[in-house]
């Protein structure tokens, strides 16, 4: 099972001392840690909840099964920001977006 971010201090460490790279309407703030699995949230950007929801479940669905085996015991802190956008383009291209912003991940480590 995939270990989320909670804490405000974890957030708060992504935000200042991480990187922030962006693909099309998908932002990817990253922060790697010392040991530990991969932990990760999902935010959605809009004025509505149900858009926010949507964007949200998809951007944890295309992480989880297409690049969560691949990352689940690197120690990386992630957090994926989808723009409105997100809600209604094609799964393909979403998954290859995400793809782009961890092979970045993966060359700025």
């Amino acid at each position: 099972m995939m270990e989320t971010l909670t804490r405000k201090k974890d957030f708060a460490r992504i935000f200042e001392e991480g990187k922030r790279i962006g693909s099309g309407p998908l932002r990817l703030f990253f922060y790697r840690r010392e040991a530990g699995p991969v932990r990760v949230c999902f935010v959605g950007r809009s004025k509505k909840a149900v858009c926010r929801n949507r964007i949200r479940r998809r951007l944890r669905e295309a992480f989880r099964v297409h690049y969560y085996p691949i990352w689940k015991d690197q120690p990386f802190d992630f957090v994926f920001v989808g723009d409105e956008s997100i809600a209604s383009v094609e799964f393909p291209l979403l998954v290859r977006w995400m793809g782009e912003l961890l092979g970045r991940v993966e060359q700025d480590g």
